[in-house]
């Protein structure tokens, strides 16, 4: 299948943020489509991993945003332990549900391993570090734009207003706790990282979350 882009020109955007595993059956389920996508699977291509037909993927513009495993597992276990367990109602975090697994597959079929230099740009995957992003948004998510054909706006970085609090809330009403710091938050400002954070080994990210 190809993945160059399907809209190229000023029309409006449909913007889904989603996880890989709510479209790849886990390990012991069947790939099996949803009976409403079962007129549009023949003829199903067999290397497609997930739920959707290949002609639906073909019209997405897929961005991977990726979080190292030592800093993004222990981050969501803090949702099943208290105080935030309280507000999540969640005590056991179910390991096939981190996603890794789906994320590789989704990925590797979207973008084979190449044996040659890609085309284009617009063969080229849209991966993003959440550390790169962290430590500087507004080149991360303006390079992003481009790529995306999409005007760039540095007030995408900000929600300072209690309109968009109260918004943001009513959307995430039904996963409280999952997203406070997000939710409490006013932006996307660059953090810094040294150096020693950066290649902080096993042993002290695991000491530094047990503190």
């Amino acid at each position: 299948m190809g993945n160059k882009p399907i809209f190229i020109d000023d029309t409006k955007r449909v913007f889904l943020k989603d996880m890989s595993y709510h479209i790849i059956p886990p390990i012991h389920s069947p790939n099996a489509a949803p009976p409403s996508l079962h007129h549009l699977f023949p003829p199903q291509d067999p290397r497609n991993p997930t739920m959707l037909p290949t002609s639906i993927l073909q019209t997405f513009q897929f961005v991977f945003l990726i979080r190292k495993p030592s800093s993004a597992i222990p981050s969501l276990y803090r949702c099943f332990i208290p105080p935030l367990s309280d507000l999540t109602d969640e005590r056991m975090l179910d390991p096939t549900e981190l996603g890794y697994r789906e994320l590789r597959i989704l990925f590797e079929y979207l973008y084979p391993p190449a044996s040659s230099p890609r085309s284009s740009e617009d063969d080229t995957p849209l991966l993003i570090d959440a550390d790169d992003l962290l430590a500087d948004p507004d080149r991360v998510i303006s390079a992003l734009c481009k790529r995306l054909r999409v005007p760039y706006s540095s007030s995408m970085l900000s929600w300072p207003s209690a309109e968009d609090h109260a918004y943001a809330k009513a959307l995430f009403d039904k996963y409280v706790g999952y997203h406070e710091d997000a939710l409490n938050s006013s932006g996307l400002r660059p953090t810094t990282m040294t150096t020693s954070q950066k290649d902080r080994s096993r042993e002290v990210e695991d000491r530094e979350w047990e503190e």
